[in-house]
């Protein structure tokens, strides 16, 4: 029950996030409304702004439709596989309805603006470069800001590794490793091209340094958000239900921050560009297919800026970017295989087995295997050890299984069904420990009398 409301809760905040980015696409930024360019003339135009009404309107009833449909669903009495794999469809299908205002009103706008002649073609246009774009933008971070959040990340590793947990060190060693790419990341960001609308080149520079400054911003922010979260996932492994509020505090702030700074410097790319659009300006639309991906043969360059925003995308003309968009499509195309699969985890049976020479637990192609001649005890326990903790493996209500430890044993491999006891513990002569259950009642006490006395 409560992993159905955490999964809910994860992703029903998502269509008011996109409600309020996509609404703020109808608003002209560098002179930009649903990635269609228009000239002052077309933004002013009583057709286009009609137009962009109504896409605010869709928007708005496709996200606000979508959030309904998921707290039906989050109602619904399924199990935790049934229940991901329901809410994976939603996120697909959520995410499908609220581009689709996009892409329509997207064509309606690039319509009107090839019927009013407002389209300005590649060939008419030069493309400006202002070399000093960069100068007097700011103060650049120096490596020390990223390397104390660096370090608090790496804490936890250190501390698992010296304690002789090697795989929870490598589970917590991803956030040093992220804290190192939002510092590269942010380094790369003064690779970016100047931000051009016009032949204004006080106005380039500073759009150019106002989107550098988010940036650095956002990187420092990711960073931060990594340390804490390798602080809050460490205390989860001895207090998981304290370092889960901690965690879901952590990411409410961080998705909250790096939406604010978005819209903040969309915001002010609006005021800059306020009365952009007469005469000379930049339009690339044919770069930008449905005003969404980013198609320019001509340009090297993989990854490239967004046109408003803070965010970056990749060029679809570069093999790597083919590739790149192709797999992501893929993945969300296969999120809801993810539920499958863990509804076939629930539904498998744990099977414990006694042969000649074993004692073997089983379920879904995870085998443990205990040699008869290494058992040292054997125990028949009716409740299970307190303080139990997941190191690595599953937790789910008909099965557990992988590393865990508990109060009175520092590892245990398990492999049993929660629902089924009594469990069998074991220990063997080189120290180790089996926490190992049968789905089937009555067979685990039956292995205990073959193995109490036997062994």
């Amino acid at each position: 029950m409560i992993g159905r409301v955490i999964l809910w809760l994860a992703v029903l905040w998502v269509p008011g996030l996109l409600w309020v980015q996509l609404a703020n696409e109808a608003k002209w930024k560098k002179n930009i409304a649903v990635g269609v360019t228009m000239p002052l003339e077309g933004r002013e135009d009583p057709v286009v702004q009609d137009l962009l009404r109504r896409y605010r309107t869709w928007v708005g009833r496709a996200c606000g439709g979508s959030m309904a449909m998921g707290l039906v669903l989050a109602l619904l009495p399924l199990s935790m596989g049934e229940s991901l794999t329901l809410c994976m469809v939603w996120v697909d299908g959520m995410l499908a309805a609220t581009a689709l205002p996009f892409l329509h009103f997207n064509g309606r706008l690039r319509q009107e603006k090839q019927v009013r002649g407002w389209r300005r073609p590649a060939a008419a246009q030069e493309r400006v470069v202002d070399l000093s774009a960069l100068e007097g933008w700011g103060r650049e971070l120096s490596p020390l800001h990223f390397l104390l959040p660096g370090l608090v990340s790496l804490a936890p590793v250190a501390g698992e590794w010296m304690a002789g947990a090697q795989v929870r060190g490598l589970v917590l060693l991803t956030f040093p490793l992220c804290v190192a790419l939002f510092y590269c990341l942010y380094r790369w960001c003064f690779r970016r091209r100047a931000e051009v609308v016009d032949d204004n080149g006080a106005r380039t520079q500073a759009l150019t340094c106002l989107r550098l400054r988010y940036w650095q911003r956002t990187a420092l922010c990711g960073a931060w958000l990594m340390g804490g979260m390798s602080l809050a996932l460490w205390w989860g492994f001895y207090s998981p239900v304290a370092a889960g509020v901690v965690m879901a505090v952590l990411t409410v702030g961080a998705v909250a921050a790096m939406a604010a700074m978005e819209l903040g410097l969309r915001r002010r790319q609006e005021e800059l560009t306020a009365d952009s659009g007469q005469g000379f300006y930049v339009d690339e639309d044919d770069k930008w297919l449905w005003g969404m991906f980013y198609y320019d043969p001509n340009d090297r360059k993989l990854v490239v800026n967004n046109r408003v925003g803070n965010n970056t995308t990749v060029n679809l003309a570069r093999p790597a970017g083919k590739v790149l968009m192709g797999a992501v499509a893929l993945l969300m195309a296969a999120l809801p295989l993810l539920g499958l699969w863990l509804v076939e985890e629930e539904r498998t049976p744990v099977c414990l087995t006694l042969t000649q020479t074993q004692l073997v637990a089983e379920h879904r192609g995870v085998v443990y295997a205990v040699e008869r001649a290494d058992i040292a005890g054997v125990e028949l326990l009716a409740q299970r050890p307190e303080g139990m903790r997941r190191n690595v493996g599953t937790a789910m209500d008909t099965v557990l299984k992988g590393d865990w430890s508990a109060a009175a044993y520092k590892r245990m491999s398990v492999c049993l069904d929660p629902r089924q006891g009594p469990w069998l513990l074991i220990t063997t002569q080189s120290g180790e420990c089996y926490l190992l259950g049968d789905s089937a009642p009555g067979v685990a006490e039956a292995l205990f009398q073959q193995l109490d006395g036997r062994t």
